[in-house]
């Protein structure tokens, strides 16, 4: 209704309506002059009115692509007679009736695959849990120093299959779009102190110093547990590369547009060669950590993005720095 075409159209239509009225004038007088702007007038009323009809049914099929656009379920557009118009919905029908068949076929497949995942991981858990029970039991049972050190490695295999198998469970719920995020305005400390909270051990053993700065009045909107995990695995992920006696600062502060976590630590930088790859599954870079597998940072990126967010790396004099950002 208020293109800017259409009123060009209707302007020049009166303009020229208005200057065969001034023709007919010196031609005829005024029995001229009113034949013209009557004849004119009709003219500019039905090419208004048609324009205006096309510019209706323009209107409609954007709001229909809008509704596609943002997964809704469009109703099926009504029929016209024949025309561009026509024919222009026509396809467009066709176009997003298979791309939502194809969008349900692939939400079914995301859904099997996590389900199947979920039976694996199950399965996983039981003997998983039999073998950490088996563990606490003989060490309770054997003698002082007997087989502690056997007792103590397949304890440390067997939680790291379990993080392991808890990680591809997470990715698999995450791929398919089944995690519910429950997202609310929160402390942005409390992230930082539950993403730390598992994480004592390992900085303790690797002689890191987690330095934190977040000042206790800034909040955050975010998804509390998977923010955390997220976060979990940049910290795992910097203590891992920092050589002992080192640091891992993690910063938060609040800007326009999103919010932003920062962990930074002062061990090497990140080799040109594996920064392609941080966030690909598995991958293993030439500086990874003998107990890594890869998964780590492509989780924090999921949680990220499942929250309309991303976690992104570079190299900056300091140290490597990891953004997770999560937007308003």
């Amino acid at each position: 209704m208020h293109s800017r075409e259409f009123y060009r159209m209707l302007a020049v239509m009166l303009a020229l309506t208005g200057a065969a009225a001034i023709g007919q004038g010196f031609a005829w007088g005024v029995p001229g002059i009113v034949a013209a702007l009557l004849l004119g007038g009709a003219l500019t009323a039905l090419a208004a009115v048609y324009t205006l009809r096309r510019y209706r049914r323009i209107a409609q099929l954007s709001e229909y692509l809008a509704q596609v656009y943002t997964g809704g379920q469009p109703p099926r557009l009504s029929g016209q007679t024949p025309g561009e118009l026509s024919a222009l919905q026509d396809d467009l029908y066709k176009i997003t009736s298979i791309l939502q068949q194809q969008a349900s076929a692939l939400k079914a497949d995301k859904r099997f695959l996590a389900d199947s995942l979920s039976d694996i991981a199950h399965q996983l858990r039981t003997p998983l849990s039999a073998i950490l029970l088996q563990c606490d039991f003989l060490r309770e049972e054997l003698p002082p120093g007997e087989a502690v050190e056997g007792l103590a490695q397949i304890e440390t295999q067997a939680d790291r299959i379990r993080w392991l198998v808890e990680s591809l469970l997470r990715l698999s719920r995450l791929d398919a779009g089944v995690v519910p995020f429950e997202k609310r305005e929160l402390p942005a400390r409390q992230v930082i102190q539950r993403a730390a909270g598992g994480l004592a051990g390992l900085y303790l053993k690797r002689n890191v110093e987690l330095q934190v700065d977040c000042p206790e009045q800034l909040a955050c909107v975010c998804d509390l547990e998977w923010t955390a995990e997220a976060l979990a695995n940049l910290l795992k992920n910097a203590a891992e590369h920092t050589p002992a006696g080192g640091t891992v600062r993690v910063e938060y502060s609040p800007q326009a547009l999103y919010y932003e976590f920062r962990v930074q630590n002062t061990g090497p930088a990140i080799l040109p060669e594996d920064m392609p790859h941080l966030f690909e599954r598995f991958w293993r870079g030439a500086a990874a950590s003998p107990g890594s597998v890869g998964i780590g940072l492509p989780l924090a990126r999921s949680i990220a993005r499942g929250q309309q967010g991303d976690v992104t790396a570079e190299n900056t004099p300091e140290g490597p720095l990891f953004r997770l950002r999560l937007f308003r």
